[in-house]
This record gives C-alpha cells, structure tokens and sequence, in this order.
C-alpha cells in the first residue's frame, strides 16, 4: 500500500509539473515579430481599438519596441489585438491607405486579380443581385449568385449563378485570368439542360492597387450555343484619397457595336467593406437614359 501511494503521489505530480510548464510559457496575444526590412510597415491594432503604424525594431519576451511616426514605442503582447505586414506602397504621407476589399471586381465584370487562400466577400447589386465569393487556394477562386425578386414562389422563379476563376498569372503589376458565369432556373417547372446562359471571358489587368487598367473579352452563350462574336469589356480604377476611388467600366457587345454600354462612379473604400454607387447607359440610341448603380461588397 505505501509503494501504491507513493506510485500515485508520484504521478500526480509529475502530471502536475507537466500541464504547469505550458501554462507558465503561454503567452497571450499576437507573434511580435521584427519587421524583416526597413522599408515595410505594420498595422498594429491595440485592444482598445486604436492602431500603431511603424516598424517593430526589436522584441524580447512579452514585449516589443515600435518605432513609428510618433516615436519609440514599448507594447506588451496582452495589448495587442493583431499585427499586419503592409508595404510601403500603401503609406501616403504618413497614413495607411487600406485594401481595396473588392479589388478583384469593377462594378459587376471581374479584374485579372484573385482573392488569397481563405479570403471571401459577400456582394449585392442594385438590392435584386446577392452574390458570394471564395478563394480556394491562391489561384482558384469559386463564386456563387442568385436574384432576389420578390415573388409568389421566391425559389423557382428566381435565377442562380455558378462563378468559377482561374488566375493564369499573378505579378504585383500584372495579372491574367480565365473564368466563367453561368446562370440556369433549376427549379423552374421549364428547366431542362439546355436553358444555362452565361459568359465564359479572359481577363488582364495591369497597374497596382491605387490605378489599374483591365481589359476583358468572352463569349456569351446560351441554351447550348456559343456565340459566333466576342464581347469586349474595358475598364479601370483610380485611387483618388485614402477612402474613395474612381471605378469605370465598359462594355461592346457583338452586333451592336455603335450602342457601347459605359459605366463610371465612385467606391469608397474601408478595412473590409466598400460601397459602389455610378450610372450606366448605352451610347448611340439617340435618347441615351442614365440609369444609377448600386452595389456593396463585405471582405471576410
């Protein structure tokens, strides 16, 4: 009985010594890590909501020192919410322009650029347009849509979308894709196999994240046909402040090249959401009707 209880003792203590020595070592909050070269920044986020722009220099233990447009810094990691590497690109005079959250779209047509690894948004358009988007990995993007009309049977007399991308080539300032949209009614009492239409389209865009320019081009096709002409798409963006850009997009349709369809707004431009709002209309008809944009983009 002595040998059992001393056996027990034992190894009550040694189960002790080992849950002890994690929680001793845990630390909490975010990796301080030194910034790996002069020219980059980081986006520190304190837990009481304000952020750090600077350069952490050194770090030991729980603590780290920043330096930044304001000064020497010392934070301790249990202050700290989170720490982003940004590039130097994204500093205009001091201050962090933010992403564009919906960079990998115009109003509506795609750009050439991809979302990352785990990233996605959720997107509306003109309120009846409610559309979804995830990166599968850093090339293969899967997005998903479907109108929102109101009506007696919402499921079936509403149209849904399938959105797949493939980046063929991604540099930081240029960048090439092939993808698709494909629309059908699959619970109409009508649907059959050959009621899909969409657009299958290649798309490059050259420039960085404050101007870029993009050129797109497809082929549309519907109840299993493909069209005989391509339609081209033009446009771009151009970062006007650290919270609005300047979005264009455009638009020549195969048969009625004289009637261009030419867009341009604004996008104001947060951490994770951005909001679109222009006009549209189609050049040529001689009664041209500028009709109003709308759209919202949520980045996850």
């Amino acid at each position: 009985m002595p040998t059992l209880r001393l056996l027990v003792t034992a190894a009550a203590l040694l189960s002790l010594a080992i849950e002890g020595r994690p929680a001793a070592a845990q630390q909490s909050g975010p990796v301080l890590t030194v910034a790996p070269d002069t020219n980059s920044r980081q986006l520190i986020k304190l837990r009481d909501g304000s952020t750090v722009l600077g350069r952490i220099t050194y770090s030991w233990g729980d603590s780290a020192r920043v330096e930044s447009m304001a000064g020497t810094l010392i934070l301790r990691r249990a202050s700290v919410a989170s720490v982003k590497l940004v590039p130097a690109s994204s500093i205009h005079d001091g201050a962090y322009w933010a992403e564009d959250p919906n960079a990998t779209r115009l109003f509506f047509a795609p750009t050439a650029r991809m979302l990352r690894k785990g990233e996605g948004y959720v997107a509306n358009h003109w309120i009846f347009l409610m559309d979804g988007y995830a990166g599968l990995t850093d090339r293969v993007t899967l997005g998903a849509s479907m109108t929102l009309f109101p009506t007696g049977d919402f499921l079936r007399n509403n149209a849904y979308f399938l959105s797949p991308k493939i980046g063929l080539t991604q540099g930081e300032r240029f960048s090439t894709a092939v993808g698709a949209w494909v629309g059908g009614a699959p619970f109409s009492d009508e649907a059959d196999a050959t009621n899909t239409f969409g657009i299958a389209y290649g798309v490059a865009t050259w420039g960085g994240p404050d101007a870029a320019f993009t050129l797109g081009g497809g082929y549309g096709f519907a109840e299993g046909k493909l069209a005989r002409n391509p339609m081209v798409m033009i446009g771009g963006t151009r970062r006007i402040s650290r919270r609005l850009a300047f979005v264009t997009e455009n638009w020549v349709f195969p048969n009625v090249e004289e009637h261009p369809l030419i867009s341009a707004g604004f996008r104001t431009i947060g951490e994770s959401i951005s909001w679109d709002f222009g006009g549209l209309t189609v050049l040529g008809t001689g009664g041209a009707v500028l009709v109003p944009w709308f759209g919202a983009a949520w980045k996850f």
